[in-house]
């Protein structure tokens, strides 16, 4: 059951990269958020077929991106509040993929 659990939590995340990834495109269309949609849909993806290693990839993704904006986040948080609920909500699907044990489970 707890394979199961882990599933749910998995399509759970893939869900929040590619929601995030449309509404940082509707925030401010770039070409960066364009790459950050398909690399999102690919992790996605991936993290569904149980790609070995996958969620470590994903989680250190999410992990270095909150630590390269986090700065700029808190200098101007009063513009910036929901990119830094953003930032936080990457670091807890970040500790989710790692650390959670239905999701190790999953990927078993």
């Amino acid at each position: 059951m707890s394979a199961e659990n882990g599933k749910k939590i998995v399509l759970g995340i893939g869900a929040y990269l590619i929601l995030k990834s449309v509404l940082n495109l509707i925030l401010g269309f770039s070409t960066a958020n364009v790459v950050y949609l398909i690399l999102f849909v690919v992790f996605a993806i991936l993290l569904v077929m149980r790609i070995p290693y996958i969620s470590y990839i994903v989680a250190g993704f999410l992990a270095i991106v909150f630590l390269m904006n986090i700065g700029n986040n808190l200098a101007n948080i009063g513009g910036n509040w929901i990119y830094l609920v953003e930032g936080l909500l990457d670091v807890g699907c970040a500790a989710l993929l790692v650390l959670q044990k239905d999701v190790r489970a999953y990927f078993k």
